[in-house]
This record gives C-alpha cells, sequence and structure tokens, in this order.
C-alpha cells in the first residue's frame, strides 16, 4: 500500500488526511478451473467456506476463478490443523469434506496452490480526498483505497477510478483544475464505502458473524418472495451492476450491521494488540 504520490500529497497538503490500517486478516488465494456451477463472470460471496473462515470467488479469463479465504488473526490457534498443513493430500482430503459451496474441478490442484504459499496479511487505506490542483497530482485504487479481499471489489474500484476520472476530464475538455475535484468529489464517498464494508460487513467473531449468516438466508428469501416489501442483504447487492457501493454501505448501516460489526471488531483488534 505504499505510494509515492499519496506521499507527496502528504507532504504539500496539511489538511490531507490519510489512514493506514491492518486489515486483521490472514488469507490465501489460488486459481483454479472455474466450475460450471457458479458464474463465470460475476463475484460470488462464500460465507464461511469453512469453519471460522470467510471468501469469495472472482472468475478470470482463461476459464479460471480466483478463490480466497480468510480468517481473523486473533482465531490462529482456533482453526482446524488440516488447514495449517503442508502436505497437499492432507489439504485436498480436508477440501474435499468441508468445503461445500461448491464442487471443485481438481482438489488436488486447489491445496498444492494452498500449501505452497504463506499467509498473507495487507493493509487498508482510507484518504479525505484524492488529488491536489497545486501540484496537478491524483491518487486513485490502492493508493486511494487499499482494502481486504473480503468483499472482493478493490480491482473492479480501482478500474472504476479510472473510468470515472476518464469522463470527467472529458466533460471538462481536459481542464484539470476543474477535473480533479470533481474526481476527488465523485469518488472518495465510494472509496472509504469499499473499505468500511470490508472492515464490517463481516463480524470477526464467530457467534456474531453465524447471526449475519442466518440474516442473509433469510432475508434473501423474503427479499426473493416479497422484493417490494423487504431490502435485500448488502452482501447481495454488493458488485450488482448499477448499485454504488456508498449505497450498499448505507443501506448495512441502515440495518445496523456496520455499527454492530464495528463496535465488535474494533474491540477485538485492539484486545488483541495490546495482549500482542
Amino acid at each position: 500500500v505504499r505510494s509515492t504520490v499519496r506521499e507527496a500529497l502528504i507532504k504539500r497538503h496539511s489538511d490531507f488526511s490519510c489512514r493506514l490500517t491492518d486489515i486483521f486478516q490472514n488469507f490465501k488465494a489460488v486459481h483454479v478451473d472455474c466450475p460450471k456451477s457458479i458464474s463465470s463472470t460475476g463475484l460470488s460471496l462464500l460465507p464461511d467456506i469453512f469453519p471460522l473462515f470467510q471468501g469469495i470467488a472472482l472468475p478470470e479469463t482463461g476459464g479460471k476463478v480466483n478463490i480466497t479465504g480468510g480468517y481473523p488473526r486473533h482465531l490462529m490457534d482456533e482453526i482446524d490443523e488440516e488447514l495449517k498443513s503442508d502436505d497437499y493430500r492432507i489439504v485436498a482430503k480436508y477440501t474435499k469434506e468441508n468445503f461445500k459451496a461448491f464442487e471443485l474441478v481438481d482438489y488436488d490442484d486447489f491445496a498444492k496452490q494452498w500449501v505452497g504459499q504463506r499467509w498473507n496479511q495487507t493493509g487498508m487505506v482510507h484518504c479525505n480526498f484524492y488529488h491536489s490542483s497545486q501540484m496537478n497530482i491524483v491518487i486513485m485504487g490502492d493508493a486511494a483505497h487499499a482494502t481486504s479481499p473480503t468483499i472482493g471489489m478493490g480491482m473492479n474500484t480501482a478500474l472504476r477510478d479510472a473510468q470515472v476520472f476518464c469522463n470527467i476530464l472529458k466533460e471538462n475538455n481536459d481542464d484539470l483544475t476543474l477535473t480533479l475535484p470533481a474526481f476527488s468529489e465523485a469518488r472518495v464517498k465510494e472509496g472509504n464505502s469499499l473499505t468500511s464494508l470490508a472492515s464490517n460487513l463481516y463480524c470477526v467473531e464467530t457467534k456474531p458473524q453465524i447471526v449475519e449468516t442466518i440474516h442473509l438466508i433469510v432475508r434473501s428469501i423474503f427479499h426473493k418472495k416479497f422484493p417490494s416489501f423487504v431490502d435485500d442483504h448488502p452482501q447481495n447487492m454488493v458488485g450488482v451492476r448499477g448499485v454504488m457501493l456508498c449505497d450498499v454501505y448505507d443501506h448495512a448501516t441502515k440495518l445496523g450491521i456496520i455499527p454492530k460489526h464495528r463496535c465488535i471488531n474494533e474491540k477485538v483488534r485492539n484486545d488483541y494488540f495490546e495482549k500482542s
């Protein structure tokens, strides 16, 4: 999450605020053949991909899918030992027995990639604006809103940044004095909604997350039957064409999901680092 351009903003603008935080997750990502049972064009959320794990499936070119699974760092001692094994045969057997989201094409391939990498960690970035008219610079993508892979929207949001910037630049006839502040106005709320959803749409404590998974299932059923009376669950809205992440964030906040999870998650993180 290092950015030379972001560092220039910090040095030049006293009113530029940037917060860098740890995502508080360990995760692994594998790239395997895409099963026919899942979408080859859209994001698939995988709640409880393994015990204590949350996951996503992102389709890739060449008939592949990126499956990412992670767990909150404070639960390291509680995850099943098979997932910590260096023996791909143990991981393959465990995955075949416990991975219920869909049937994989090749469990050995999944397992070999799993054991062939360390647990990954990354950071998260929040900024209050994305430009400098004095220096004619702009930040976007990870420089502006690096995030956890939890909801699988980091790359999509980065690409949307570029598209929005090009559109605004064209609308203003390549005038950067108008384009740069307009870009910040258009994208800061979306970028910060991305990181906030990735942080708090899920709960790092097991029991509250089980409750939220039940809420997801029940609300999804009732929304399908009574769409005019029951709004969809925010997790189902992520990545839907035409739905802004800031609208998903507002909806999740209205339903009480974000405030509840933020309170729990921050306490768990603080307790973990204080004990560490």
